[in-house]
C-alpha cells in the first residue's frame, strides 16, 4: 500500500514540473514578457493555465535566478538599488542621530529613485520588431526561448552581427 502512494506522488510531482516551463533556456520570451507586465504566474504553464501556488512563486525566482546567473543585473537596476541603500543608510542615520540636515539629503535620495523608477522601458513589441530589422528575419515570441532573446540583444548592444 505504501509503494503505491509514494509512486503517485511521485507521478504527481513529475506530472507538475512537466506542465511548467522549467528553464530559461526553453521557456519562450512571450511568456517571460507577460509575467513581467502582468505579474500573473500562470503564464510559467505551457498551457498558460494552473493553479498558482506558492510553490509557483518559487519556482519564478528560481528562474529568474537562472537569468541572473547568465546575464547579471541591468545597469539601471543597479543603480536604483544603490540609491535604495543609501536612501536606507540615510534613514538610519536620522533614527540615531536626529540631525534634521539629513532630512534634505533623505529627500534628494527619495526624488533621484522616484526618477529612476519613472524611467519608461521600451515595449516587448517595439523592441521586437528592432530585433527583426537588425537580424533581417520574423522571430516568433511564442517559440523564441529567453535564454536566445536576450543573448540576442546582448549582441545587438555589443554590434556583433548575427
Amino acid at each position: 500500500m505504501k509503494l503505491s502512494s509514494n509512486i503517485s506522488s511521485g507521478i504527481k510531482e513529475t506530472s507538475y514540473l512537466s506542465r511548467l516551463w522549467c528553464d530559461i533556456e526553453n521557456m519562450p520570451i512571450y511568456n517571460w514578457i507577460k509575467i513581467l507586465e502582468t505579474t500573473d504566474l500562470k503564464w510559467l504553464f505551457k498551457e498558460g493555465k494552473g493553479r498558482v501556488t506558492k510553490r509557483l512563486s518559487e519556482h519564478w525566482l528560481n528562474l529568474q535566478q537562472q537569468y541572473i546567473d547568465e546575464f547579471g543585473l541591468d545597469e539601471s537596476y543597479k543603480e536604483q538599488l544603490r540609491v535604495m541603500r543609501k536612501l536606507t543608510l540615510l534613514n538610519l542615520e536620522y533614527v540615531e542621530k536626529k540631525d534634521r540636515f539629513l532630512l534634505n539629503l533623505i529627500k534628494m535620495s527619495e526624488s533621484d529613485l522616484n526618477q529612476l523608477q519613472q524611467k519608461q522601458g521600451v515595449k516587448f513589441f517595439e523592441m521586437l520588431d528592432h530585433v527583426e530589422k537588425y537580424k533581417g528575419y520574423s522571430i516568433d515570441p511564442h517559440t523564441t526561448s529567453v535564454m536566445k532573446w536576450y543573448y540576442s540583444l546582448k549582441n545587438m548592444s555589443n554590434g556583433k552581427a548575427d
